[in-house]
């Protein structure tokens, strides 16, 4: 059984677009989403689930029109990942997730390297430094 849409594609639109110029707007301001929701008589978990939507590039409204697309509104996206498909969006994330792989990995090598080089100038410091006898006594290292 199909369920009826509570709220129409337009009232997600209009709500969706107002919260995005109310943020460009009023970057600050972290209750956006419930006044807005309050303003459009939605549910502030819907609109937020439109939002999540519209910023993972899911957004489907039935009309898609160009005067009736939330990118009519800046986005957050870079403009090169404006209007681009979801397979696209994918293969992206999957390269970037690859290369943060690559960085940690790079990273974790350069922390070991570190971590043995601050090791042999700690011996190399501390080789002529007189170290104590179990008898209490001091002796010189030569």
């Amino acid at each position: 059984m199909v369920f009826d849409r509570k709220y129409s594609d337009e009232v997600r639109r209009l709500a969706v677009e107002r919260v995005l110029e109310r943020r460009r707007d009023e970057p600050e301001n972290r209750s956006i989403v419930r006044e807005v929701a309050e303003e459009y008589e939605v549910g502030p978990q819907s609109l937020r689930k439109w939002l999540n939507r519209y910023d993972d590039g899911s957004y489907d409204y039935d009309d898609e029109s160009d005067d009736h697309t939330p990118e009519a509104v800046d986005s957050p996206a870079p403009a090169r990942y404006r209007g681009a498909n979801r397979t696209e969006l994918l293969a992206r994330i999957s390269e970037l997730e690859h290369r943060v792989g690559v960085l940690q990995e790079d990273n974790r090598s350069l922390t070991r390297v570190v971590a043995l080089l601050a090791d042999e100038l700690r011996q190399a410091t501390t080789a002529h430094v007189p170290t104590a006898d179990p008898a209490g006594e001091h002796n010189a290292r030569t």
